[in-house]
């Protein structure tokens, strides 16, 4: 049975409410989102200013943009001249490029979920809800979570080889935004039926172990509320390492099955390992994602970073 997060409620819920944040960033991903979801913002931002907070938005226009302004932000505040708290707006994408930004550094990072699947505003136990969202921007608890490295990139959620690395490397951004969930669905077909077997050799904390794919929790959900490591936590200072050990079409498909019905753990040919610092030496060249987009290419070392980065938590109740 899928057991939900507790992050939020265990770190949060006996500490006390701090002073608002009064000047806010927001970084926002003009791309992310259809519908409705575009609306939020604008709702959100006349909130904060409702409330008697500064509001600052920038838009991303290209790759990079979004870790330039989070520096930029950390810099300001370095200088006693910048935000007291950075709103990432768009989606998990979105998000990662800001936590490159940020990590390290002394600056809340607070949500504003636009995106498709929005998988680390799940893992905290963010409501779907502007006036939620605004009171965790205002008020909620930063707490200091452990953040997991991909050659260098940091990641909050998982990292991947395997399916699911293929899948997110063959939908293109136009395809996310036009289609959303959709398109991962269709490139999961296309995946499937042009697999080839394949095992990756993965060294965890020294021991080699041999997996068709596998996923590098740093969180409890992936793709959307599905479950790979239940223990898997933010605050825990170790990646859960889940091993589809079975080569072949269908077993991917019992895989797949497994985790959207939620009894992967049942399988013998699925288990899961903690560790902190991974190696896949294998120099092919097969795509590795972090967050749910194509960070590096094998070969890889996946690590918990050295540092950690302040998440705004939703305020329980």
């Amino acid at each position: 049975m899928r057991r939900s997060p507790d992050v939020a409620h265990e770190d949060t819920a006996a500490a006390p409410q701090p002073p608002p944040r009064r000047r806010v960033l927001v970084i926002h991903n003009p791309n992310a989102g259809r519908g409705r979801r575009r609306h939020r913002l604008q709702a959100a931002i006349a909130e904060l200013e409702r409330l008697g907070a500064q509001v600052e938005v920038v838009l991303t226009a290209a790759a990079g943009d979004a870790i330039r302004y989070a520096h930029a932000a950390l810099a300001g505040a370095a200088a006693g001249d910048g935000p007291d708290v950075v709103v990432a707006a768009g989606g998990d994408g979105t998000i990662n490029a800001v936590v490159n930004g940020l990590a390290g550094g002394p600056l809340p990072l607070a949500l504003l979920p636009l995106g498709t699947a929005n998988v680390l505003a799940a893992e905290i136990g963010l409501p779907d809800d502007v006036t939620a969202v605004v009171r965790a921007i205002r008020h909620g608890p930063a707490v200091p979570i452990h953040l997991g490295e991909v050659n260098g990139r940091r990641f909050t959620l998982m990292a991947g080889v395997g399916m699911d690395a293929e899948i997110v490397a063959s939908v293109s951004p136009r395809l996310k935004r036009r289609a959303g969930k959709a398109a991962y669905a269709v490139a999961a077909l296309v995946r499937w039926l042009k697999y080839r077997r394949h095992r990756y050799r993965i060294e965890v904390d020294g021991v080699l172990h041999e997996a068709a794919a596998a996923v590098f929790a740093n969180g409890h959900y992936y793709a959307g509320r599905f479950v790979c490591a239940d223990d898997a936590r933010l605050t825990d200072p170790h990646l859960h390492v889940c091993l589809f050990e079975t080569p072949g079409r269908w077993h991917m498909a019992l895989y797949t099955l497994a985790l959207l019905g939620g009894f992967l753990g049942h399988l013998k040919s699925y288990r899961v390992i903690t560790g902190r610092e991974i190696v896949i030496a294998d120099d092919d060249g097969r795509p590795v994602q972090g967050d749910g987009d194509v960070v590096a290419r094998l070969p890889v070392r996946i690590r918990i970073a050295d540092q950690t980065l302040p998440l705004v938590m939703p305020i329980a109740g």
